[in-house]
């Protein structure tokens, strides 16, 4: 199997402004970057999934419509919840109450919200729900960085410590190849391109 890993496009929003499951306006430029993702894809998936969060949904909806596809959202594939946190500029969240998360934010929720582990949870029931699709089908998932980032740790058998090393620029694509041996899942990193 073929999983295609593509970030949504620019959102417009301040600097710096904290923002996980916040339904966030696109960039007045996402009819232009759109189509530059789509152009970049170079394949035509079997199937796509998406967040149902607007700044997924409006590239899940045009490349299904480039390619004729079907299209199923999910919100196991919504960025990370950072409860009380969510609107705000990083700055106006007093270290006191974001130091215990960034420090251990793995295991960590924020107030109100989830911990990258319980994301990484939810992703995974996601991928483990879609785990008999067959071999040679193309899958593309249109989500968040967070997302992205716990696909791949979890294919590449990495810490999720490490998930940030992955540089996860807005409409950028990365591609899995992932072969099953019975129990066994094997992925490759074929390219990432931003």
């Amino acid at each position: 199997m073929e999983l295609y890993l593509i970030r949504h496009t620019a959102p417009d929003v301040p600097t710096g402004t904290c923002y996980g499951r916040t339904d966030v306006p696109l960039a007045s430029s996402y009819r232009t970057d759109i189509s530059g993702v789509i152009s970049k894809l170079r394949i035509i998936p079997d199937r796509i999934y998406s967040s149902p969060s607007l700044r997924c949904s409006l590239l899940a909806e045009s490349i299904i419509e480039s390619f004729e596809n079907k299209l199923e959202y999910s919100d196991l594939l919504m960025e990370l919840n950072f409860g009380s946190w969510e609107g705000k500029l990083w700055s106006e969240i007093p270290e006191s109450e974001s130091v215990f998360w960034t420090e251990n934010f793995v295991q960590a929720q924020t107030p109100n919200g989830e911990s990258y582990g319980q994301l990484f949870d939810r992703v995974s029931t996601f991928l483990e729900n879609k785990r008999n699709f067959p071999s040679d089908e193309k899958i593309g998932i249109v989500t968040h960085a967070g997302v992205i980032r716990s696909i791949l740790c979890k294919y590449l058998n990495l810490p999720l410590e490490t998930g940030f090393r992955f540089e996860v620029g807005y409409g950028s694509i990365g591609k899995l190849k992932i072969e099953r041996n019975g129990t066994e899942v094997s992925a490759k990193l074929i390219f990432w391109n931003l």
